[in-house]
């Protein structure tokens, strides 16, 4: 059995390292008792990319702020563009980065949500439910000014915007999934439509022909999984992390290697390493990464240095060989099924 993912002692220059690292005081590292790394990294997502090898996560998975709808407390935060056109090219700067550090047979799946434009300038009262939205009371949005070219009142198309943009950069667009939020909260104030019950899961491959584990599908294009309404770390948009074990689970191996490039309260790197998987999240929210820290040191993880935790991302699943979803051990309908390599 490989053990290449053993918890380890930090050496002495190991934990100089974790306590004193050069270059790197935005990033942390931890290891589980089973041997998974979750590695969570304070910084622009585009820039903490920018860092990381290529060809490496088998899967990603992430929801991105959506646009005008959150404020998160930070300046030039991604999501409160100009206008919508902005907004995904900052989005395809992201992603254009995940492509290349995700393995050449690696999935994306990315859940995204749409914008109304109003054109009726700002709106007031307030939103009890949801205190990261009442910042749209105190501020007028690109969203709130008049003279776009569509109807006031009109869905804007957000995600399928992003989708095509994805596909003229070379995505392949697998599917669409329904994530049915079975629990979703009403909207007051909509009072002639029905209430958005649910949001697009893009599932994106590499290249034609990637690994996936259909055997552990629990559902196929509508995913019935409602809403976690823990408040934790005061993030308001966390996705459950039954969507996220979803979607690891179907795209990678035991001890395989999963990318958040948004990581906000940590549900990817927390799910990940619960299902034996490591994890590389990413966030610009200080607080969403204290809080990172605090879960996982709770949950017994040790720290480890940036180059112990690079060692490790460098090393691939031990059973990437033999996983019913690696790609060189489907078989075409009709056909016997082969031995699995070892």
């Amino acid at each position: 059995m490989d053990n290449s993912f053993a918890q380890v002692t930090p050496t002495q220059e190991a934990q100089e390292e974790i306590d004193s690292p050069s270059g790197s005081a935005s990033q942390h590292n931890y290891v589980s008792s089973a041997g998974h790394f979750g590695s969570i990294i304070h910084d622009d997502s585009v820039a903490a990319l920018k860092k990381l090898p290529d060809d490496t996560f088998n899967v990603a998975v992430t929801s991105p702020p959506y646009f005008w709808v959150r404020d998160y407390g930070y300046d030039e935060q991604l999501g409160h563009e100009e206008s919508v056109e902005t907004y995904i090219d900052a989005l395809m700067r992201v992603f254009d980065e995940v492509k290349r550090t995700l393995h050449p047979e690696g999935v994306f799946f990315l859940n995204i949500g749409d914008t109304y434009y109003s054109g009726n300038g700002q709106p007031h009262g307030s939103d009890p439910k949801c205190s990261s939205r009442n910042f749209l009371r105190t501020k007028k949005r690109p969203v709130d000014v008049s003279g776009w070219d569509i109807p006031k009142k009109s869905m804007i198309g957000v995600p399928w915007k992003v989708a095509f943009a994805m596909q003229e950069r070379g995505w392949t667009l697998r599917s669409t999934i329904i994530w049915n939020r079975c629990n979703a909260f009403v909207e007051p104030t909509a009072r002639d439509r029905p209430h958005r019950q649910y949001e697009f899961v893009f599932m994106f491959s590499k290249s034609r022909f990637y690994s996936f584990d259909r055997s552990k599908l629990v559902e196929e294009d509508v995913w019935n999984i409602p809403i976690e309404r823990s408040r934790r770390a005061n993030h308001n948009a966390a996705f459950p992390a039954e969507l996220v074990r979803r979607c690891i689970e179907v795209s990678s191996p035991p001890g395989g290697h999963v990318l958040d490039p948004f990581v906000g309260s940590g549900t990817t790197i927390l799910t990940a390493l619960e299902h034996h998987r490591n994890a590389v999240g990413i966030d610009l929210g200080a607080e969403y990464v204290d809080y990172i820290q605090m879960t996982l040191e709770a949950e017994g993880c040790s720290r480890i240095a940036d180059k112990e935790m690079m060692r490790r991302l460098g090393t691939p699943s031990a059973v990437w060989n033999s996983w019913d979803g690696n790609k060189a051990n489907f078989r075409k309908p009709g056909r016997k099924k082969s031995a699995k390599p070892k």
